[in-house]
Parts: structure tokens; sequence; C-alpha cells
């Protein structure tokens, strides 16, 4: 909302004069937020002296001066029963708009016996999110005045419902009438007054239910009645219920720049916004803070990127973050309170119930009743799928509380609790996609519940990458030994799962770790494998296909080091890898040559179906495209002998029937080539592997398309490139996605 006309007028003179708000303020020797509130209408009655030092240092003609004065009487006029109505009221305009709605809604059901009749609002959120000011501004949009009364919902004392009933008699008398002292009487009285007079009610900062359903479930014909609440007051017959939550980036930077206006171009003033977390109550200590003499915002922004300072410097004159949020903190029980103090250990934006008791060692219902009492007091937001978020000043709160109430020590033993629970479960999400061959992880009574179903288990390492990623790396950085062995079977252990995810972009680093891990144990065979899967990962993430080679090529040294047959053929696999990569079949076919002869002595059927699958890509590459074929069909029937669900099996599959189609189309064999692909694209969808379904899809278009269905080709690529997430960056993706869109453009249709 734009300042008042007086306020207009301090800022036209100020203006004139060619002052900014900190000259000005220096000038009158007040502070700058009181001048700034003054400019915006913030302030409900400035004090004579002010105005006068003001027009002094403005250097104030009589009739100038004399309006500057009036400003004080003006607000002196105002409604005492009326909360401050913030000038500078940013945002919102969603919940505004609902709520007026709804206000007026009730208005037009209440015609003819009392304006407003029964619309019941119930407006909730965390401390210091500006519940009472949207209330305020709604109830200004729609009504203009109304009686507020506050509940005192975070004091010792809050209001008892026979309180607040008198009290509206006592506001909706202009202090006239004395209040009956008895509950029904008083009831009874305050519900004659607002039948009569259809009063607006804004019941502000309520405990409970309990201490306002004698004004909001009353009936009759009276006007509405907003409730704000830092509980869900979920018992409470409401007609809306807004939930509120912090303000985005940009509201919370315009906010700022409206508060102090010197600074508004200031590209601090955004990051300022940001660390404050879109709290409103923070942002108005924030613009208060840097509004002062002598005050900017690179110096403010500096103390608050601190997290261990950042509440404490949330405090300027009697607004305070960290008051607001203990209010709502001392009335947790024991366990609750030590849930929500764990809150400061967790890393993830969203958790839910298991992880958010993880670091206490809490089962899953008694971590959940805690969180949903943390929501029902505002410290915690619900969020979809029964997760939770807690917003970055909260989470400094929770770990301040940490820290003096159960130590530094407690920290480390919850932190290392709840990265124990997530690095055992990944492990045994992890195993749920190795092959039958392989060792499965045994059961781990850290681990949380997850599914055996390899669906869930996807679902589960994808969603909790936030929580399990910064476990990992806590854990890369341990230099015990028992902390390295556990990198190194946890990368190990995510090999076969990598190939599902490739696009989660963190893969080399995974790897690069555990390769570090394994070299700091001394284990030059586990090193040798894990450069392999970072040969991997900088072929699929990075495409970077000469640092593949360089890793390859590190990886056949380690194995010698080693002296391990299988470990040799495995480098050896890799290296020839990198050099088909590099379009270098002849530089790879001696390394696949020597991985065939090393797992065939080490008898690893399996891998030497991966090896002999390299020699037809190698074939291919040479335009030897009969024999390529010849050998991907021997590879399926390799295949068809692994066990049902092997995934390494079923990679191998969708990759070979590709790479039969590819040599098919090559010389022209459509249908042999469209045969193939149809069957590769069945096994990746059985298998959820929507890369591999659309490379599929493209040989299928170019068998299509070569056999004059343009039509067909067109739909296969559209389909494929659907199925090809465009926010990827991953080598594979990119590649893959500007193959589909090339052969569409061949077909001369556009994507759909």
């Amino acid at each position: 909302m734009p300042e008042g006309p007086d306020g207009a007028l301090l800022r036209r003179l100020r203006t004139r004069a060619g002052m900014t708000l900190a000259d000005l303020a220096g000038a009158a020797r007040i502070g700058v937020r009181t001048l700034g509130d003054v400019e915006r209408g913030v302030a409900r009655r400035p004090q004579r002296a002010t105005l006068e030092a003001l027009a002094d240092a403005l250097g104030a003609g009589p009739d100038e001066r004399a309006a500057l004065l009036r400003i004080g009487r003006a607000r002196a006029a105002t409604s005492s029963t009326a909360p401050d109505v913030v000038a500078d009221f940013t945002g919102r305009d969603d919940e505004v708009r609902r709520i007026v709605d709804r206000l007026r809604a009730g208005a037009g059901a209440g015609a003819g016996k009392g304006a407003g009749a029964g619309a019941v609002v119930v407006i909730a959120g965390g401390p210091g999110i500006g519940k009472s000011a949207l209330a305020a501004e709604a109830l200004r949009t729609s009504r203009g005045r109304w009686l507020h009364v506050d509940l005192a919902g975070q004091s010792e004392t809050p209001l008892s419902a026979l309180d607040v009933v008198r009290r509206l008699v006592t506001l909706a008398t202009a202090g006239a009438e004395e209040a009956p002292t008895g509950f029904d009487a008083a009831t009874a009285r305050w519900r004659e007054l607002r039948d009569a007079h259809g009063h607006a009610v804004l019941l502000d900062d309520a405990v409970d239910e309990a201490q306002v359903r004698s004004v909001t479930g009353a009936g009759g014909s009276g006007g509405p009645v907003v409730v704000t609440s830092r509980r869900l007051l979920a018992g409470l017959d409401a007609d809306l219920r807004i939930t509120v939550g912090p303000l985005s980036e940009t509201d919370g930077t315009a906010l700022l720049g409206r508060m102090v206006p010197d600074a508004t171009h200031d590209p601090a003033l955004r990051a300022l916004a940001g660390r404050c977390a879109g709290v409103p109550l923070a942002l108005r200590v924030a613009g208060g803070r840097i509004a002062a003499p002598g005050a900017d915002v690179d110096g403010f922004l500096q103390a608050m990127l601190a997290e261990e300072l950042r509440i404490g410097a949330l405090r300027h004159g009697s607004l305070s973050v960290e008051a607001a949020f203990s209010a709502s903190y001392r009335r947790l029980p024991q366990t609750t309170a030590r849930v929500f103090r764990s809150l400061a250990v967790i890393d993830g934006t969203t958790f839910d119930a298991q992880v958010g008791g993880a670091a206490l060692g809490l089962d899953e219902p008694t971590a959940e009743d805690a969180l949903e009492e943390l929501v029902d007091l505002g410290l915690l937001e619900p969020r979809g799928g029964n997760r939770y978020h807690v917003h970055d000043l909260l989470r400094a709160f929770a770990a301040d509380r940490l820290t003096e109430e159960d130590g530094s020590a407690a920290t480390g033993a919850w932190r290392e609790r709840l990265h124990r629970s997530l690095l055992a479960t990944v492990t045994v999400a992890a195993s749920r996609f190795a092959p039958a061959s392989e060792h499965r992880a045994a059961a781990d009574p850290a681990a949380l519940q997850v599914s055996a179903d390899p669906v869930a288990a996807r679902a589960w390492i994808v969603t909790e990458v936030d929580h399990w990623w910064p476990a990992f790396r806590s854990s890369a950085e341990c230099d015990s030994p028992e902390a390295r062995a556990e990198v190194v079977g946890l990368a190990t252990g995510l090999q076969w799962f990598s190939n599902l995810w490739p696009a989660w972009g963190r893969w080399y680093d995974v790897f690069g770790a555990a390769v570090d891990a394994a070299r700091a144990i001394g284990d030059r065979g586990a090193s040798s494998r894990l450069l392999g899967l970072q040969t991997w990962a900088a072929l699929m993430e990075r495409g970077d296909r000469a640092g593949a080679l360089d890793l390859a090529t590190a990886g056949l040294a380690d194995a010698a080091a080693a002296g391990d047959v299988a470990v040799t053929a495995n480098a050896e696999y890799h290296v020839a890898w990198a050099h088909l990569a590099l379009r270098q079949p002849l530089l790879a076919l001696p390394h696949i040559d020597a991985a065939i002869d090393g797992n065939t002595r080490a008898g690893d059927d399996a891998a030497l179906v991966q090896c002999r699958s390299m020699a037809g890509a190698a074939l291919h590459l040479l335009e030897r495209h009969d024999e390529a074929i010849e050998v991907f069909r021997a590879v399926l029937v390799d295949l068809g002998r692994a066990p049902a669900g092997d995934p390494g099996a079923a990679f191998t599959r969708v990759v070979a029937l590709e790479e039969i189609a590819k040599s098919a189309n090559a010389i022209g064999r459509w249908d042999e080539a469209r045969e193939a692909a149809e069957a590769g694209l069945g096994a990746a969808t059985e298998m959820a592997w929507d890369i591999g379904a659309a490379r599929a899809l493209r040989q299928r278009a170019e068998a299509a398309l070569g056999a004059g269905d343009v039509d067909d080709a067109a739909a296969d690529a559209q389909r494929g490139i659907a199925l090809v997430d465009d926010e990827r960056a991953d080598a594979q993706a990119v590649a893959v996605l500007g193959g589909l869109q090339e052969l569409l453009q061949r077909t001369g249709h556009q994507a759909s």
C-alpha cells in the first residue's frame, strides 16, 4: 500500500531538499526507522517534537510546518480498537483476495439481518510470519473498521473465554458500558451488540479453540470473525482457513525496499531477503537495522551469513525474532522440544517422519506425533506426501537451542546417529538393484524401513538424496579406516542404481571420493573397480571422453598393483569402453580381447557377456554390421540364461537390442531394425529406464523413416523427446535428445 498523503508530503519535502532518509534523520537527530515509519504512515502518532525537528531540518516554511504538525493530530484520530495496518504491506495478494471474497460473501448473505453474518476465517502460521498484518490488511480492504482483541496466546496468562467476550462488549460500547462479570451474561450481551451493529471482529493470537468458540460459534446475524493463531485450530468450525507461509524472495526484497527506499537498488538487498527466509518479522527487523544511522546492507548481511549469529542479529528495538520463536518453543512438551532441536542436524529441504526421528532414534509413530505438534504450533511447515519443511531461521533457532540445552557433544552425537541411519538405509535400498550373483546388503538395525520393491527403493534413494548425500560426504571426510571402508562399500553398491538415475549429476563425485577412500586404506583392487565406475560417470554425466580414458588407464595401473585377474579384466573392459567413446575401435580391440581372456580365466560369465557386447560395439564402429548383429544376438542368447529380474542383464539386453537395431538400420534392414527396437523399448519400459526407452524409440524411428513411414518416424521421435527431461544436463541425455530432435527435423515435422 503506498504512503498516505501526509507521508507523501514529508517525502516530497525531503526529496526537494536533496536529502536521503539517513541525511534527514541525522539532521533531525532521530532514527532512520522512525523517519521511515512517518513517511510510510506506519507511525500511529508521531510526537510533536519529532515533527518539529523534521520541520527545522527541512527548513520548512510556515504552511509546510503546519501541514507537518497536522500529521500527529490526524494519526491521533484513528480508532484505538484496531491493530496497526502496515502501510508497506507487501505480497500475499492471493491470500488477501480469498479472505476479502469470503468476508464480502458473508456480508451479502447477511443482508437485512446485520452486515457480514456468519463468516469465520482462521489464519494460521508460524511465529513472525505476518498473520496479524494479513488479517488487518484484509479487514481494511473489505470493512474499514473492526473490533480487535489481542488474546495474548503466547503469554503466560492468555485471555480466558470470559475475558474475550467482556472485552468485546467494552469495545463495542466504546467503554461506555461495563461488561457483565458472568460468562453467560457477558456472552449474551455481546451477541446483542453484535446483532445490532454487525461488528467485524479480529481475534488475534488465539491459544486454542476454546478461547474463541463463544465468539465464532455463536450464530446469529453479526459481522465476520477473523481469528489468527500459531495453531491450526482444526477443531474450529470455519468458512475459510488460510495457512500463511514465508514470503517469496521477490516479495521479501520488495518489502525491504519499501522500508529502506535508499537501498532499493542495492544488489545485496535480495541476498539479505533470502537470509531472512521470507519471515516478515525478520524482514522488518532487518529493515530497521539497515535503516539505522551508520548502518548499511552489506555490513548487516555479513552478520546474517554466519549461522550462529543470525538469530542474535535479528533484534531491533522491541522486535525480536528469537523472542517470537521462543514464545512457541516454551510450550513444547519435552519429547517434542527434543525433536525440534534435532531438526538442526537435518540437511535436506524436506523430510518425512522416519528421517525426522532418526537423529534421536525414535520410531516413526513417536516422531510423527511430535512433528505434527510442531506443525500445529507453527514451528514446522507441512508439505505434500507426509513430508515436512523447516525454514532456515527456525533451523538456526533450533541449533541455538540444541547447543544451549544439550551441548556440542549432543549435536555431534545426534548428527552421527542420523548419518549412520541414512547410510545404512541407502546401502539396503541400493542392494535391490544388484545382480543376484552379487552380495545383497544384510539387514542393518540402524536402517530405516525401505520396501523390498525396487520401485519403492528407487523412490527412497531419489527422494532422500538431500539427506544421504551430505551423510556420504561427511563419511568421506573422515580419516578412520571404518568410515573409508563404508564409503567404498556404499559407492560400489550404488553402481547398478546409477544407471537408472544418471541425471543426478553427482556420480562422478561419489565414485571419485570412493577411489580416494580405497587408496587410503590400501585396497588397490577396490580403487581400480571404482575408477571404472568413475570412467562411466565421466562419459555419461560429463561427456569427458579424454578424461574417461585417463581414469580407465589409472584403473588399469591400480589393477596391476592389485594382481587380481578379475580386477584386471574389469579395468581392460573400461579402457576399451573409453577408446570406443573416442571412436577408436582398433585401439579398443586388444583391450576387449584381454578382458575376455581375463574373465574367462576368472570364470565370470556375466562379465564375459558385457565384454562380448563391447566387441559388438567395436564391430559396429568398424562398419562390420553383419558381424556386429551376429555378436549381439549371441549376447541375447547368453542373457537368456541369467536369473529372472537380474538388473545387470536387463540393462545389457536393452543395449544389445539397440545395437542390433543400429547395425540393421545402417545396412537398410528396416524390418529387422524395427523388431529389435520394439523389443528394446518393451524391456526398457518394463525396468522404468526412460533414457533406454528413448534410445529404442530413436532406432525404431530411424527404421520407420528408412522404410518411408514418415509419420510413424515423427511420432516415435516426438515420443522419445517427451521421455527426456529437457532440464537434464548429463551428457547421455543431451546426446539422446539431440539425436531425436535431429531425426524429427529430417521427417519435416515440428516438435509437438
